[in-house]
């Protein structure tokens, strides 16, 4: 393909530079002449050279040049939608809409697929009921209405709850997004009845549970153990294989984890993390990790492969029906795991990182959980704080700064006292 430039003169007209080009369109099957006028604006043959091979380049990736007839009909059909454009930007959003921006943007700030999966899961309650309401004057009407929609097909407290948690959070961001013009009022959740159940086990409870999954198995000792003691969560441990365990250093290293699609990916935070194993659970997954293939998965299913999330839940089924515990997924093991960290003097950073929590404030508010005998643990680490300190004689009238330039000033008439 080529580029030619010929200067042409028209009677008293302005010398122009006229331009040939030879360039292959898409579907063409041997190159075409294209002859085109250069812009006013370009005065020298190199730059209407420049400017050639430019057009050529937008004729072979399909773009006609504004010159030709149907560059001239797409620019007359961009500027014919530009006003549409405009006013559809300009239109208010519906929280239907609204929804799809803000999980985009969910998903921008790094939320994995998975937590944008959720968060669209929670909202579709939200969508089926509200959907077509504007964003700007959603509010506790709409989340009444949600409420009532969500009560009368028989969903309980909790998961009302959560859904009108998460519709708060996405009117709250579509504040920042500019899809509407103030923040939401303060909506209101369902007052449950019900007894609320503890979202972690007893140290007691625990012990129990493991001893009945001793019973069972060893496969079911180390999936309590790995869940209860190294607080993964189920898709971790899913991805485990041999080659994170370190039985020596007493570390696991969790790097992959068994997403919602089944597929292994990173872990759900996206970083990978190395946790410290106790003595127990060294002995419990010994027997998994000598003499097996590093890539083999750490806790197989009852046909080999990796253990799958219903293979995990009947194993923790197994050992709370031989306790008498009601049935509780393996998640309200993590919980148990940070929960007994905590009460038992671990630093909350260490906890969160143990946890693989991106934010400190994630793991004091859903696994921070109140024991009953906080109030009596605070006071016993301060009277431990406090015990064995000796006072220092001052003179408890004067402020501390005063005091030191008394002291510097008596030194300075003084020095032999001093010494």
């Amino acid at each position: 393909m080529s580029v030619h430039v010929h200067e042409r003169k028209d009677g008293t007209r302005t010398p122009r530079l006229q331009v040939v080009i030879w360039a292959l369109a898409p579907g063409k099957l041997k190159p075409e002449r294209y002859r085109y006028n250069a812009p006013f604006t370009v005065t020298s043959k190199s730059a209407a050279l420049r400017w050639g091979e430019q057009v050529r380049r937008e004729i072979e990736a399909g773009r006609p040049p504004p010159q030709r007839r149907e560059g001239k009909a797409a620019e007359g059909k961009a500027a014919a939608e530009k006003p549409v454009r405009a006013a559809e930007q300009q239109r208010p959003k519906t929280i239907r809409e609204a929804m799809e921006i803000y999980l985009a943007d969910c998903a921008g700030r790094g939320n994995t697929a998975s937590t944008v999966a959720a968060k669209r899961t929670k909202l579709a309650h939200v969508i089926a009921v509200v959907g077509d309401v504007p964003v700007a004057e959603a509010g506790e009407l709409e989340a009444s209405r949600v409420r009532s929609d969500m009560q009368s097909r028989g969903y309980n407290a909790t998961t009302i709850n959560t859904t009108i948690s998460m519709f708060a959070t996405m009117l709250a961001r579509c504040r920042v997004l500019r899809l509407r013009p103030t923040q939401p009022e303060k909506l209101e959740k369902v007052k449950s009845r019900k007894i609320a159940t503890p979202k972690a086990y007893d140290d007691p409870t625990f012990e129990a549970l493991l001893v009945a999954a001793t019973k069972l198995s060893p496969a079911h000792r180390a999936t309590v153990l790995v869940c209860g003691e190294a607080a993964l969560w189920v898709g971790e441990l899913i991805g485990l294989e041999v080659r994170d365990v370190n039985l020596d250093a007493r570390t696991l290293r969790v790097e992959r984890a068994l997403n919602d699609d089944g597929e292994i990916t990173p872990p759900k935070n996206g970083e990978a993390r190395t946790v410290g194993l106790t003595e127990r659970l060294v002995d419990a997954l010994r027997p998994f990790v000598e003499g097996r293939p590093p890539t083999a998965p750490l806790l197989e299913g009852r046909f080999g492969g990796r253990l799958s999330r219903g293979g995990v839940r009947d194993r923790l089924a197994r050992a709370q029906a031989a306790v008498g515990l009601p049935q509780k997924g393996p998640h309200v093991l993590r919980h148990t795991c940070a929960t007994s960290a905590l009460k038992g003097g671990a630093d909350v950073v260490a906890v969160q990182k143990m946890l693989g929590h991106r934010q400190l404030a994630t793991t004091v508010e859903a696994y921070l959980h109140d024991t009953g005998d906080s109030m009596e643990r605070a006071t016993q680490a301060l009277v431990k704080a406090r015990c064995g300190i000796t006072a220092v004689g001052t003179t408890v009238t004067q402020a501390p700064a005063t005091r030191r330039s008394n002291v510097v000033r008596q030194s300075r008439q003084n020095p032999t006292k001093a010494l």
